[in-house]
């Protein structure tokens, strides 16, 4: 045999692309395998947490965290009792920025969302058996292990600027320590799920949340104390955004918005934009504010209620945002915003900062309790519409973190939605003092709609509580005209009338949760005024707000109200030569036709002629109806007779 040459042999064998040596063939396909392993094991995770965030998510989980499992039932029942009499001390934290704030929220949330995923893991270690220093800091280890599995167990590196802390280095250095059985920990109990990653590891409630979560679009409504739609819109568009239309069956990708059917003044954008909306100038300024949908259907609601120079109240402030909204649509109509639910003076401190910085105008905060105000209090004689946003258990928001970050809400509802289910001892105490605010609203005697607003999918936070609130008050009060549930007052699109879909349902308005909107549920409760000069004056004027009255014919209107209201005198008795078909109120053309009969001989009627009643026409985003005759409607509704209808007559 010829001898091999070296240089020969030296070229057959496999070398892998990073100098390592394979026993397969060196193909373009092998090579990106080998590539992708290479990233992946050499992948160094980033740092997003520094230890002032640890420090702040380990208050926030130490305040809400779950009962740790106990196999003792004896043991397990006394936790329980005594984490249902502990009062929930939730601490107030003052943020360094806004960034700071949802990177804590979201570092509490994935904690508790894990909790006893990570108690086992340190069960299996005998982590505290190892460092029992570190029992009196369960919230930061807890913390630091979630971030320490998230960035597969590699090293925590500071960020360049942050402080660092001495007790999380060594927290951190003992967790490296056990960093092997750890591993082994989590890779048992995915093995033990058949789970393909942590994250199926979460009951499905809660997988299904964080799947929608991500995905839900970006909404900001404007603020036209500071700006106008148009002028926003032009901008976007000046920037590259497309400007779509409205569509419920579509879905918005890239650098496209379109204005929300319900509420004109609302943008919304695709969720791959929120990073970039949240740093943009027009949100900075406070030109445009993002905020949920579900808090946007309220205002708009109690919008369509009112007439010029109302005052409105509206109940549960929360961060402010949703009093500046109302104030926002109210610009040019001169009435004053009533706003309650002031926990404290640091909290009225701050929604009075809120306001200002928006620049919302004829807002006026009250320090007490809304159930603790007279209704016959003086102050409130001009309020006609209330909105109450309700306490409530929070169970149709898909992405907790973004809610509080925007609404201000309280960071309570992060241990419910963290597992994905309500206590329903909580869900009983907040029926009841839903019911007592609504009933509390429903008893001030100049108001003639209250607007109800939750963000729960739970039907005895809704439905039932709207119902007994009703039944309650129509028993007590024994008015000529009780209160009563109407549609919704907002435009509608076909999407929301289908039964088979979202929207109208026994007359409420109501939205599951879903990739493009969180739950939400809205009612709407009216009465005419016990005054008929009154009811005649709201009548008049909300349907002049409506445009259903033409602008020649609204002051002609509103000086004709009482006139309508006296006893009608009594007609002079009818000359018998004068045909019965030629009195009463009629067209010009029959006018014609009737004496044109006459001139010709006819044989004239002397059956009594049937009086025709005048047309009505019905707004049904009015809660109204308004009698009007064919000759004073608009030259737009002459030719049909009809009204101007937010949805079809099935819902009258």
């Amino acid at each position: 045999m010829s001898p091999v040459n070296e240089s020969e042999t030296m070229t057959q064998q496999p070398v892998s692309t990073f100098g390592l040596y394979s026993a397969h063939p060196e193909t373009p396909a092998n090579i990106m395998t080998t590539r992708k392993a290479f990233n992946e094991y050499f992948h160094k995770e980033p740092c997003v947490y520094s230890h002032q965030v640890f420090q702040y998510a380990a208050k926030i989980f130490g305040a809400l965290r779950h009962d740790s499992k106990e196999d003792n039932p004896y043991l397990r029942k006394r936790n329980q009792e005594l984490s249902r009499n502990k009062a929930l001390q939730i601490p107030q934290i003052d943020f360094p920025s806004a960034k700071d704030q949802r990177l804590t929220f979201e570092l509490a949330f994935a904690t508790l969302k894990y909790q006893l995923l990570l108690e086992e893991m340190l069960m299996d270690c005998s982590f505290y058996s190892l460092f029992p220093e570190f029992k009196e800091d369960m919230s930061v280890v807890m913390v630091m292990l979630y971030d320490y599995q998230h960035r597969k167990f590699q090293p925590w590196m500071p960020l360049p600027g942050k402080e660092l802390n001495p007790l999380f280095v060594e927290i951190e250095s003992a967790l490296m320590t056990c960093k092997t059985k750890l591993h082994a920990s989590l890779a048992r109990n995915r093995i033990k799920s058949s789970a393909l990653n942590i994250e199926h590891l979460l009951p499905l409630a809660v997988q299904t949340n964080s799947r929608v979560g991500t995905s839900l679009p970006v909404c900001a409504w404007v603020n036209q104390h500071k700006t106008s739609i148009s002028a926003v819109t032009e901008q976007f568009r000046d920037e590259g955004f497309l400007l779509r239309n409205y569509d419920a069956d579509e879905y918005l990708l890239g650098q496209s918005f379109w204005i929300d059917i319900h509420c004109n003044d609302l943008l919304v954008f695709p969720s791959t934009c929120r990073q970039h909306l949240t740093q943009h100038p027009l949100v900075e300024s406070g030109h445009i504010i993002i905020q949920d949908k579900s808090s946007s259907l309220g205002p708009h609601s109690l919008k369509a209620l009112m007439s010029d120079g109302d005052d409105v109240l509206h109940v549960n402030v929360a961060s402010g945002l949703t009093t500046a909204h109302i104030s926002s649509l109210m610009q040019d109509s001169g009435g004053i915003v009533w706003g309650f639910g002031i926990r404290s003076e640091e909290h009225m401190a701050q929604v009075k900062h809120k306001m200002e910085e928006l620049h919302a105008k004829h807002v006026k905060i009250a320090p007490e309790p809304f159930l603790d105000v007279e209704p016959e209090d003086s102050r409130f004689k001009n309020v006609k519409v209330i909105l109450i946003t309700s306490h409530c258990s929070k169970s149709g928001i898909s992405n907790p973190v973004d809610f509080i970050v925007s609404e201000g809400e309280d960071m309570s509802i992060l241990k419910d939605l963290s597992i994905g289910e309500v206590d329903r001892s909580k869900v009983g105490e907040l029926v009841a003092k839903q019911g007592a605010t609504l009933k509390h609203a429903l008893k001030f005697p100049r108001v003639h709609a209250v607007v109800y607003t939750t963000r729960s999918t739970n039907a005895a936070e809704n439905e039932s509580v709207i119902i007994k609130a009703v039944e309650y008050i129509n028993t007590l009060q024994q008015r000529k005209m009780p209160y009563r549930v109407v549609p919704p007052v907002l435009p509608l699109g076909e999407s929301d009338i289908d039964q088979r879909r979202t929207g109208i349902r026994d007359r409420y308005l109501r939205f599951p949760m879903s990739d493009k909107n969180n739950g939400c549920f809205t009612a709407i409760i009216t009465r005419e005024a016990q005054d008929p000069k009154e009811a005649a004056r709201d009548v008049l004027a909300r349907a002049a707000a409506l445009g259903l009255l033409g602008s020649d014919n609204m002051d002609e209107g509103a000086e004709d109200s009482d006139s309508a209201l006296r006893p009608r005198k009594k007609s002079p008795r009818r000359s018998k030569s004068t045909p019965h078909r030629l009195q009463g109120v009629r067209t010009a053309a029959m006018a014609t036709r009737n004496t044109a009969s006459v001139n010709t001989g006819l044989k004239q009627s002397t059956a009594p002629a049937k009086r025709k009643s005048p047309k009505r026409v019905v707004a049904f985003n009015s809660t109204i109806t308004v009698p009007r005759t064919k000759q004073n409607l608009p030259a737009a509704q002459k030719k049909t007779e009809q009204g101007f209808l937010k949805h079809p007559a099935p819902f009258r």
